[in-house]
């Protein structure tokens, strides 16, 4: 029983450690209700009503260009404390249905917006897609420092905000010009938990349902 307190405990510190608004382990974001999401930037974000990854009535968010800059950013729930939430990765599902290829990063820029930290690899569709998942890892080894002086520890920790661009080889600070004609579908992004973090989650959320008491009998 001890066992199974403690992972009742870990799992609720978990879930309540994260503020209203900020990163939280395992949050997803569908589009589903219609709207953005607090997902903005000069590419127009819009919401459509169907053809996501889940085929006729799945909403996804679309943004475009025009032989212009294409990306989409977030200061809202994807700002936050990564480390102490438990994400270590970022997945995306995404389809290009313009006619350019589009080479996709991620960056993250700290608390105070000077630093940033893009993915060193980039993720390549070619023109007229299909939905594919992406996903982006947030280590040393898979991000590099374009702008500032802070560590990766320091700006993971206050995440200012998360930046989806394209941004093709050599890859740039953010808010270089990369022009491209392209129109990007993005669904279902969502924080990737460390394996440790997600046994953990799972573990608490098994502990929880056993010790659910029955309910209370009434009288007949």
């Amino acid at each position: 029983m001890r066992g199974s307190s403690c992972c009742c405990l870990g799992l609720l510190a978990l879930l309540a450690g994260a503020p209203a608004g900020a990163i939280s382990i395992g949050q997803v974001d569908t589009f589903s209700a219609g709207g953005l999401l607090s997902w903005g930037g000069g590419s127009a974000p819009t919401n459509i009503a169907t053809d996501g990854p889940g085929g006729a009535g799945d909403r996804y968010l679309e943004i475009r260009a025009s032989a212009g800059n294409l990306g989409t950013d977030n200061t809202a729930q994807w700002a936050g404390n990564y480390p102490s939430a438990g994400v270590t990765s970022l997945r995306f599902e995404l389809r290009n249905a313009g006619p350019d290829p589009v080479a996709l990063r991620v960056t993250v820029l700290g608390p105070s917006g000077l630093t940033a930290y893009t993915s060193i690899d980039e993720v390549v569709l070619g023109p007229s897609s299909g939905w594919l998942s992406a996903e982006f890892a947030l280590s040393e080894t898979a991000l590099v420092r374009t702008r500032g002086t802070d560590s990766l520890a320091q700006t993971l920790a206050g995440v200012s905000k998360l930046l989806l661009r394209h941004d093709p080889d050599p890859l740039s600070p953010p808010g270089s010009p990369n022009p491209v004609t392209a129109t990007l579908g993005i669904d279902n992004i969502t924080a990737v938990p460390e394996p440790g973090t997600a046994l953990l989650v799972a573990t608490g959320l098994a502990a929880l349902a056993i010790r659910r008491p029955p309910p209370a009998r009434t009288g007949s």
